[in-house]
């Protein structure tokens, strides 16, 4: 018997506690209208000015690898090319004297090592001196690692693996060397024209890729916090992520910057500004502004209950204009909202709390 009734006190005492942690306003007398609450896979974060920019890995700038007469230019400013492309050629006078000294030194080691092969069997035999055979090898080895530095040279310069080996085989050199495009792209800058000397490192052209420009936002303190690198959202219908956060916040504007990467292409071009309206991929409620209250320095709403209304805690995760966005356990597409008389609803709550 006396275990009943603690079971008893115990369920009152709870029910007590869950009606004290719901406040209540019967609504007696108050003007309410209420709204049901409105499904939404995206929530709309506002509408901010975007800047197009292309990193500096997205620009590759394009200087004479060694000095000589432009030869075959065969793009202009502003025309799209493919990577690998052949864009100009380059006649070097200074090319020249580096692959007659590869050539020279292939030369070199092509005697030596027919002579290292006659002399192995007559050193062998007692014939000719060691020192003879020894110094012919050691002569072969030096010219060997000359003509591996000059090789090396001559790619690091710029000639293509299938010139140097072609050059090797005919022992002709070539004295031209073709510069190709690295990227996918678009010729932004021409410095160069037919017949013109360059000397090496002069800039010769610029080439950028076009479907690497990113969105930079300047976002609000609140929403930025939000957000990581890989995060998801839309601009308009559009997806993108987010490329980076910028680790500080802009004293004058209180604003981060936040570059976006589009999955497609970029619908700006780098230098151009303009509004979009951002939207978070997440599902949310959607309600008139003028539910949502400030409690105890917290956002709610009131819910129509059989006893009244009831007061609510939610989550806000944007404000739109004349609307909402909201988190809340306690809702529900059913759900019936206060969105005229709230503010009668929060003072009456005020007074019975007095009381």
């Amino acid at each position: 018997m006396n275990l009943k009734r603690i079971v008893i006190v115990t369920l009152f005492s709870l029910a007590a506690t869950l009606h004290a942690a719901t406040p209540t306003v019967p609504g007696n007398g108050i003007v309410v209208k209420t709204e049901t609450p409105k499904r939404s896979e995206r929530v709309y974060l506002g509408s901010f000015l975007a800047r197009g920019v292309l990193p500096a890995e997205k620009i590759y700038r394009i200087d004479a690898p060694v000095e000589g007469i432009v030869r075959d230019l065969s793009v202009h400013l502003h025309e799209p090319v493919k990577r690998g492309r052949k864009l100009l050629l380059i006649k070097s006078p200074e090319l020249l004297e580096l692959e007659a000294k590869y050539i020279e030194t292939l030369i070199q080691v092509e005697y030596y090592e027919a002579e290292l092969a006659r002399l192995k069997p007559l050193y062998e035999a007692a014939v000719v001196a060691k020192k003879r055979y020894l110094e012919a090898q050691n002569t072969l080895t030096k010219y060997r690692t000359q003509s591996g530095f000059y090789r090396h040279l001559l790619i690091e310069w710029g000639v293509r693996d299938a010139q140097v080996r072609k050059m090797a085989e005919t022992k002709m050199p070539q004295a031209t060397i073709e510069v190709r495009a690295p990227i996918d792209g678009v010729v932004d800058e021409m410095a160069v024209y037919p017949k013109m000397y360059v000397s090496r490192g002069e800039h010769m052209m610029t080439i950028v890729d076009p479907d690497g420009v990113h969105m930079v936002v300047a976002l609000p303190l609140d929403i930025a916090r939000r957000l990581k690198r890989g995060s998801k959202l839309y601009v308009g219908d559009s997806p993108v992520r987010v490329e980076s956060v910028a680790s500080s916040v802009d004293p004058r504007t209180q604003t981060v910057s936040v570059h976006l990467l589009s999955q497609k292409r970029s619908s700006l071009m780098a230098g151009e500004k303009r509004n979009v309206k951002l939207y978070w991929p997440k599902r949310a409620y959607r309600l008139p502004a003028s539910a949502l209250i400030d409690y105890d320095d917290r956002p709610a709403l009131f819910v129509k209950s059989r006893e009244g209304y009831a007061l609510h805690y939610v989550t806000l995760l944007s404000r739109s204009g004349n609307e909402v966005y909201i988190l809340s356990p306690d809702l529900s597409p059913e759900s019936e909202v206060a969105v005229s008389g709230v503010i009668a609803l929060k003072g009456a709550l005020e007074g019975a709390e007095g009381d």
